[in-house]
């Protein structure tokens, strides 16, 4: 078996032993169980309960982008994929059955990789997701934007939107969060002079 493949027992284990019980003292003896690993192993192939936590968030995140990619590449107003963009991503997120877990039972774990250690976070999304944008700017002509400032807003926006209720919209409700995002990105089009 593979480091890759030891790592990826490891990694789903851990995720099903959050969902069940969350984060306890005795997880990484859950997690080795269920794994069909050694403790030490565990430790060696992903680490202590923070790095586990990375490396969830981490390979969360690489699929959500696998499977949002598209909606990048699909043709049409950059606007428009970029409302389509945000509205799929917290739509995704707040679905989540771990994320949705850590945050109702333990927010304080989660938060700090929303709020002040982001930038991993950040990093992640901006170097997975210029490429397509910037050929979406380009054919709307607007080649001159930057790309990393637009998927930083765009990041902050979903993170916001997935961690924060709304006092206006049920951002639960697909239709609710789409009307909510498409007037938060027509604000920039009001003319404040």
């Amino acid at each position: 078996m593979s480091e890759e493949d030891i790592r990826g027992r490891i990694l789903d284990a851990a995720e099903e032993c959050f969902l069940e019980i969350g984060l306890s003292a005795r997880i990484h003896r859950l997690i080795a169980e269920r794994a069909a690993v050694s403790r030490p192993t565990v430790y060696k192939h992903v680490g202590d309960q923070q790095a586990i936590l990375d490396a969830l968030l981490h390979r969360e995140v690489g699929r959500f982008l696998d499977i949002a990619r598209p909606l990048l590449e699909r043709p049409g107003p950059v606007r428009e994929q970029l409302a389509e963009i945000v509205a799929f991503s917290v739509t995704y997120a707040r679905r989540h059955p771990l994320l949705r877990k850590m945050l109702l039972e333990q927010p304080e774990v989660v938060l700090p990789r929303f709020t002040v250690d982001a930038g991993p976070l950040m990093r992640l999304a901006v170097d997975a997701t210029a490429p397509a944008l910037r050929r979406a700017f380009a054919r709307a002509g607007a080649a001159e934007i930057r790309i990393d400032v637009v998927i930083e807003w765009g990041v902050r926006l979903i993170l916001s939107l997935i961690t924060t209720p709304s006092l206006t919209a049920d951002l639960d409700d697909p239709v609710e969060l789409r009307r909510y995002i498409d007037t938060l990105m027509r604000i920039g089009l009001i003319p404040l002079s």
